[in-house]
């Protein structure tokens, strides 16, 4: 118990919830009887027998099991192993919070190791060692919350404007003290919907080993991170922002997980590779070992384990993707097409979305054939970026317009479409482009806001899904952290004109693509290729017959009184939407003035 539990002979991998309950969230608080609240935020879990409540943990190789619980002062009380390997035991225990741990002998002689439940949906806070449990009413519980807003009408995937966000860092201002995380990313949800955000993708929420700060260090593939809030209080999180049409996206971390796991103290050699089989570089640590088959069993542990984890962001808290981390480092290939297949089955009705972080970049990992919807499309984020800088870097050219224009059509990248594709200039793993724009590039000030104007234009009138990093559309200008540091958004900036300008350049951007069928399509079509002056042009449309025209200029220098060809533009009146100016095609032919690292979104007048 204390988190999932299956029920008696089913797969010790399935996840078991009963019907909702309303009831109102709380503030969380850092001690154990945080959850003791009485109009705590609970869903309720089955997991009863006529004996009391059932504890069990899936350990079928070791010699022998016990369970410690706060209910006897943490005397072990041995356990039974059913056929399926699951170690269980029941206790009448009257309502309350419960801590507890198990103490496992591997083998006959061995000393025990302890662990906590590696499925609980929350540990003891400031203490890992103990996974927590609540009855209320006779029952064993998570939480219970009544879901408001399950019908609203979500984005389709093709439509997604995905804003990437680290929850700590993304609350680091005077307003947020004297709440919790998940209810300081509530206050500012109205901010997202302002914005034009349809999408949050929420960097590892789940229990990281302490000192963590990123949460890529997995303690639990299964827990909430108790420093970010509550159970309940993500699902009302959850719920919120699908009030506000905003969807959002887990991010999945299971390729490996930290060295002190439970899942490493109960029986290592059961759920992981004894030898990383990875290069030096992708191991990050102990690694899943998915290609594992218990024959006595008939199941994949690692899979089972991984499966249900699943199933609990999806099922218990309602979210409407799933990024897989490392991607490239998840083997064998089938487990990512199983692991893609299931998720989408526990979608049910609404709209889902998987992507996958595979770097470098693998269009095989996507389309018809591959096991994801959309992947990480880096190459388009090198040449965006070393553009954007106007300098060599990482063996690109900025103004190789050719290149630029290829990678902005991910067909031409060997996708099979352009929404198969995430693209982005700015991520968690890579230094935000204005930080660079000052350190690498020396260009500051003005001009920098200006070249982050143009790969902001760029990157939302391209095909394909992009994606913000949280703080680039104000110019937050930091160093990227690194996993133990904190690096908090600065809100302040918003107050200052160039920052406050860049984030209503990004609203309109944002805007201007949802508006438009044209630049939410998969089509694309290169117009002019001028490398001599760094010009680019390129044409957006639908099926409904809009049509938008992009010409940019790559170089922060003016152009003057420019002849362009543009193959295919009829004659024709264009209306500028970033600058509210009228432009002309005649014949294929236009002449026109761009402004130092001008890019210019024309509809028809």
């Amino acid at each position: 118990m204390g988190g999932w539990q299956h029920p008696p002979n089913t797969s010790p991998g399935r996840f078991y919830v009963s019907k909702l309950v309303a009831s109102q969230p709380v503030c969380f608080q850092q001690k154990v009887e945080w959850i003791m609240k009485s109009n705590s935020v609970r869903v309720q879990v089955g997991a009863m027998t006529d004996d009391g409540i059932r504890f069990s943990v899936f350990a079928p190789l070791v010699h022998q099991v016990a369970v410690q619980g706060s209910w006897n002062d943490f005397q072990s009380v041995p356990m039974a192993q059913a056929t399926d390997g699951t170690w269980w035991i029941s206790f009448p225990l009257s309502d309350g919070l419960y801590t507890y741990r198990f103490e496992i002998v591997q083998e006959e002689g061995k000393e025990a190791v302890f662990a906590p439940n590696p499925t609980s949906i929350c540990f003891k806070p400031d203490d890992l060692e103990y996974s927590l449990i609540e009855i209320v009413n006779g029952q064993p519980v998570y939480f219970l919350y009544q879901w408001q807003h399950d019908n609203v009408d979500l984005v389709p995937n093709e439509k997604l404007i995905i804003y990437e966000m680290h929850l700590s860092d993304f609350c680091g201002h005077p307003d947020d003290e004297g709440a919790n995380t998940f209810e300081h990313v509530m206050r500012k949800l109205d901010y997202l919907v302002e914005l034009g955000i349809n999408a949050v993708e929420l960097m590892p929420i789940t229990q990281s080993a302490p000192g963590d700060n990123w949460g890529y260090s997995q303690y639990s593939l299964y827990a909430v991170d108790y420093m970010l809030g509550a159970p309940g209080e993500l699902a009302h999180l959850v719920d919120e922002c699908h009030k506000r049409g905003i969807r959002v996206i887990h991010d999945g971390v299971y390729n490996h997980m930290h060295e002190d796991a439970p899942l490493t103290r109960i029986d290592y050699d059961y759920w992981f590779y004894e030898h990383n089989p990875d290069e030096p570089e992708m191991q990050f640590g102990p690694k899943l070992n998915y290609e594992f088959y218990d024959e006595n069993l008939g199941l994949y542990p690692a899979r089972e384990h991984t499966l249900g984890a699943i199933h609990r962001w999806i099922g218990t808290f309602h979210m409407d993707g799933i990024r897989f981390d490392a991607a490239r480092a998840l083997k064998p290939e089938d487990v990512i097409h199983w692991f893609n297949d299931e998720a989408h089955k526990r979608s049910g009705f609404k709209p889902f979305f998987t992507i996958a972080e595979s770097i470098p970049q693998n269009p095989a990992i996507t389309g018809p054939n591959g096991p994801m919807d959309a992947a990480w499309h880096d190459n388009f984020y090198r040449q965006l970026n070393c553009t954007v800088l106007g300098m060599p870097w990482e063996g690109r050219e900025p103004f190789n317009t050719t290149e630029l224009l290829r990678v902005m059509n991910a067909k031409t990248d060997e996708f099979a479409s352009n929404y198969n594709t995430v693209h982005y200039l700015n991520n968690h793993d890579q230094e935000r482009t204005i930080y660079s724009l000052g350190k690498e590039a020396h260009t500051f000030d003005e001009a920098a806001f200006r070249r982050n104007k143009l790969g902001a234009s760029l990157l939302l009138t391209a095909p394909g899904i992009p994606m913000l990093w949280m703080g680039e559309e104000f110019g937050q200008a930091n160093p990227r952290s690194e996993n133990t540091e904190k690096r908090p958004l600065n809100w302040a900036l918003l107050d200052q004109e160039p920052n406050h300008d860049l984030w209503q350049h990004y609203q309109r951007l944002i805007a201007f693509r949802l508006e438009s069928g044209a630049l939410c399509s998969d089509n694309f079509e290169s117009l002019a290729d001028i490398p001599e002056h760094a010009i680019i042009a390129y044409k957006r449309w639908d099926d409904d017959g809009n049509v938008v025209l992009v010409i940019a200029n790559l170089k922060d220098e003016e152009v003057d009184s420019l002849e362009i060809t543009l193959k295919d533009i009829d004659s024709a009146c264009w209306r500028d939407l970033l600058s509210d100016t009228e432009i002309t095609t005649q014949a294929q032919q236009l002449n026109v003035t761009l402004h130092k690292s001008q890019v210019m979104i024309c509809v028809t007048c």
